[in-house]
């Protein structure tokens, strides 16, 4: 079984569980677990909200979208497209249910696909690849893609090897029979020279124990 088919089946069976961190329907006891052990994907969120204010008439590619929270919000900004792309069906069916349901279904798309092989008839002006390259063993390739078919720039996430929780996470997925990959932050600047994206930022973000992920944004 292949890298990409494990991290299908991972999340088909936890989409739902998945959509629920940024659900606001759920116990205060939920609300509690997710703010403490789960604030640096708050924050990208609201990062990644704050790089794409400026938005209408744009188009917008979301790779590894999942039940497609960043999609819908993004969509009530005046985008002339946003677009999801993710391989479990089951955060698909989810997202195009949020869709329909907050009226946006004439701006958000969703296709169950694999990003590397997906044939493009359309350039973006913002690509997220937020929480894609967790699960990704070699992201040059498609950081090399998202160069080619974005006009402005490319808003990544990799998470961090550089606390013990995130060991922890590592035994987890291993577990689970989901790959998982660490980054630092130079092995995340070479990643980027090798893709051929020279202008961009990295932060850090804070999370729980210094665990959080780091944030990019490279401009074209």
């Amino acid at each position: 079984m292949t890298d990409s088919e494990r991290v299908k089946q991972y999340f088909q069976r936890s989409a739902s569980g998945f959509d629920l961190i940024y659900a606001e329907e759920k116990s205060n006891l939920r609300k509690f677990l997710d703010r403490r052990f789960r604030q640096d994907m708050y924050e990208r969120y609201e990062l990644t909200l704050r790089e794409c204010m400026d938005i209408r008439g744009k188009r917008i590619l979301d790779v590894g979208c999942g039940p497609g929270r960043y999609c819908i919000q993004l969509a009530k900004a005046g985008p002339a497209e946003v677009m999801g792309l993710d391989l479990a069906e089951n955060a698909l069916r989810i997202a195009s249910d949020l869709a329909k349901n907050n009226g946006l279904s004439n701006i958000c798309s969703f296709r169950c696909a694999d990003f590397a092989e997906y044939q493009f008839d359309t350039q973006f002006h913002i690509c997220l690849a937020v929480g894609l390259f967790d699960y990704v063993a070699d992201p040059v390739p498609l950081i090399s893609k998202m160069r080619d078919i974005t006009l402005e720039k490319i808003i990544m996430t990799f998470p961090s090897k550089s606390t013990y929780r995130m060991v922890i996470r590592k035994v987890r997925y291993w577990f689970k029979r989901c790959p998982l990959f660490l980054y630092d932050k130079g092995r995340i600047e070479d990643i980027l020279a090798e893709s051929g994206v020279p202008d961009y930022t990295i932060r850090k973000l804070s999370g729980a124990d210094n665990s959080g992920d780091f944030f990019v944004v490279a401009k074209l």
